[in-house]
């Protein structure tokens, strides 16, 4: 009986055991799985990180590539505008000065006749003076350009003519300066 005894204590201490190494074989696994998924975890933000970092030096490089591009597109354009804009404003000029022998031609004016302001009007013609007589007084607008678009003050001058609201005043300046005078004492 003894010995049946030892033999049930065996049995109840082996089952204990087997019952207490399973139980730390479970919290081995289950540590071991957690610091598993721990260290994936720690490996997968490093090699996010990396992919980012080579992903943003790529679009950088891209982008400073595009950029750069752009950048010398833009400029050849800008500089084929400020040719053509210098060329248009030179051939403005050049323009101006060759009028008198276009208006000789179209209008039948000498080139004696004209006088250059440049502004409000580019030429006021007189019509015939070189020949001693007045046949008419022109106000001329030289244009260049493809459009012949008057600006805001060369059309306030255009209608002032067209509405006859011309004058002829002669100022002798002797006179005025006496004028001035008397009044100032």
């Amino acid at each position: 009986m003894l010995e049946l005894i030892l033999l049930v204590v065996i049995i109840v201490l082996v089952a204990y055991y087997q019952f207490k190494l399973r139980s730390i074989h479970e919290k081995i696994y289950f540590l071991a799985v957690e610091e598993a998924k721990k260290l994936f975890n720690e490996w997968r933000k490093y090699e996010l990180e990396v992919v980012k970092r080579s992903i943003e030096e790529s679009l950088r490089k891209d982008f400073e590539s595009q950029l750069e591009k752009w950048k010398l597109i833009e400029e050849k354009k800008i500089r084929e505008d400020a040719v053509k804009r210098s060329l248009a404003t030179i051939l403005g000029k050049v323009g101006e000065e060759l009028a008198p022998l276009v208006l000789f031609l179209s209008l039948n004016i000498e080139p004696k006749d004209l006088r250059h302001l440049g502004s409000p009007v580019d030429y006021v013609a007189f019509k015939g003076f070189s020949r001693g007589i007045i046949e008419e007084i022109l106000f001329i607008e030289v244009k260049t350009s493809e459009s012949s678009r008057l600006s805001d003050i060369e059309r306030e001058v255009k209608r002032a003519v067209e509405e006859k609201r011309i004058r002829y005043v002669v100022i002798n300046i002797r006179e005025e300066f006496e004028k001035l005078l008397r009044e100032q004492l």
